[in-house]
């Protein structure tokens, strides 16, 4: 073979390597379209679940978990997916027990578990994230409403909803209207004595969030029913914890309406007429610094 043969031979492609090449770059586009696609589905999950979320009825809020779930599962790196799960989970875990539906043990037990476990995913992608922490936590009050105080305890879900509070709260307290510092009240309320039950505590959160919380914030009337009853039990500011009684009870926001209008009868107070304005209190509603 002369020189220029030789040559020739080097650079001339083999037949069996021009086809290997061809079949990795089928493999590469085949993967990618196949990658592409399933980003494409979970967007899609993603939004249809947003959709059903604002839409707010049960059923709506149970299938969009479950879109959640598959958009998690398409797009495995979605922090939005994770943690939105988590709030869909505990939102329905809260409207079962505002609702006070035949099952709301099941469903507490069940979307609390669900909600856990995609907030903890949430946070392993984001661990400076508020929602994952936030969302984590109040899925255990969700669980808690279905399970026992004991298997809350056996599970060491009291120190892992503490931990995870108490670190939403350093990242930001201000995220949905303040809503981490009432729960950082309620957290130290209900908590059994001899688990580490803090009501003094519980008052300062609760103070601190009637401060801060906007007077139109969704979890308000909440708030001013959590403050007033324990502040009356307490024996602590009893006007101004009548006062936040008696507005959420003509508020007309419904459970939240009757639960004042119930712990200002354990008082023996006036009860204000339904949908009127009451006179016990007049003047302005401004609350201690």
């Amino acid at each position: 073979m002369t020189e220029k043969s030789s040559t020739v031979f080097i650079f001339m492609p083999h037949k069996s390597a021009v086809m290997l090449k061809a079949f990795l770059v089928t493999i590469v586009i085949m993967f990618g379209f196949i990658g592409g696609s399933a980003a494409a589905e979970g967007r899609d999950a993603l939004a249809r679940a947003d959709r059903l979320y604002e839409e707010g009825t049960m059923e709506s809020l149970k299938l969009s978990v479950k879109l959640y779930a598959q958009a998690a599962e398409k797009a495995p790196d979605s922090y939005q997916a994770f943690w939105k799960g988590a709030r869909s989970s505990r939102k329905i875990t809260r409207m079962a027990v505002i609702r006070e539906i035949n099952n709301l043990e099941q469903i507490c037990v069940t979307f609390g578990k669900q909600g856990m476990k995609m907030a903890l995913e949430a946070i392993k992608l984001n661990p400076e994230g508020v929602e994952g922490h936030f969302y984590y936590a109040v899925n255990v009050g969700g669980y808690a409403k279905g399970a026992s105080i004991w298997a809350i305890l056996s599970e060491g879900l009291k120190g892992k909803a503490q931990k995870h509070l108490k670190k939403a709260y350093q990242i930001d307290k201000g995220y949905n209207q303040f809503v981490l510092v009432m729960h950082m009240g309620l957290y130290y309320e209900i908590l059994p004595w001899f688990a580490g039950q803090d009501k003094d505590k519980a008052i300062e959160f609760y103070r601190e969030a009637l401060r801060l919380m906007p007077e139109d914030a969704l979890y308000r009337p909440q708030l001013h029913v959590l403050a007033g009853k324990l502040m009356l039990a307490e024996g602590i500011d009893k006007i101004w914890a009548m006062r936040l009684l008696y507005e959420t009870a003509e508020s007309g926001v419904e459970y939240f309406s009757d639960k004042a209008r119930e712990i200002l009868a354990e008082h023996g107070a006036a009860l204000p007429k339904t949908g009127g304005k009451n006179e016990v209190f007049k003047g302005s509603m401004s609350y201690p610094r």
